[in-house]
């Protein structure tokens, strides 16, 4: 087992193990992965929450660089906002499930979802690593300029 895997196990506790695979799993199936990316979001975002359409909208985005590149094309708007795909993705609402019952993150009002203090920390443990360095330095870039309203206006294909 690597070192990263191993500080990842003590860093997520839980009724789930972590394995080498010689496959790479799908998103959906990597929970570590994707709590880490929803923590990511959270604290990328103005006040450190956002609304679940949000979560769903940059967690979506930050996965390839394409889907990067797009969303950055479409907020210097030379690119149409019809021209993303975005999806709402299963694994979103599972990864967010397990960050609040561990207590990273906690829901508003069943609209939104907010960073911890313990979520905090963990990130900051993460930070040390080279985890998501990509997904980390487009959220660190997209994360001011997508406002709430801004992500509302192009999942409807609004100007913005």
């Amino acid at each position: 087992m690597s070192s990263a895997t191993s500080r990842l196990r003590r860093i997520f506790t839980g009724a789930f193990t972590i394995s080498d695979r010689s496959q790479p799993l799908p998103g959906d199936l990597r929970i570590n992965w994707g709590v880490t990316l929803i923590l990511m979001v959270l604290a990328s975002s103005r006040g450190q929450r956002c609304s679940l359409q949000k979560l769903h909208f940059l967690a979506h985005l930050s996965r390839t660089s394409q889907t990067r590149r797009e969303a950055l094309e479409v907020l210097d708007r030379t690119r149409e906002p019809s021209a993303l795909s975005v999806r709402i993705e299963p694994w979103v609402n599972r990864a967010l499930a397990f960050a609040v019952a561990q207590g990273h993150a906690v829901m508003k009002d069943g609209k939104a979802a907010a960073l911890t203090d313990q979520g905090k920390a963990i990130l900051d443990e993460l930070s040390a690593m080279s985890v998501l360095a990509e997904e980390r330095a487009f959220l660190a870039r997209i994360g001011p300029r997508a406002t709430e309203k801004v992500v509302d206006a192009i999942m409807k294909m609004e100007p913005f």
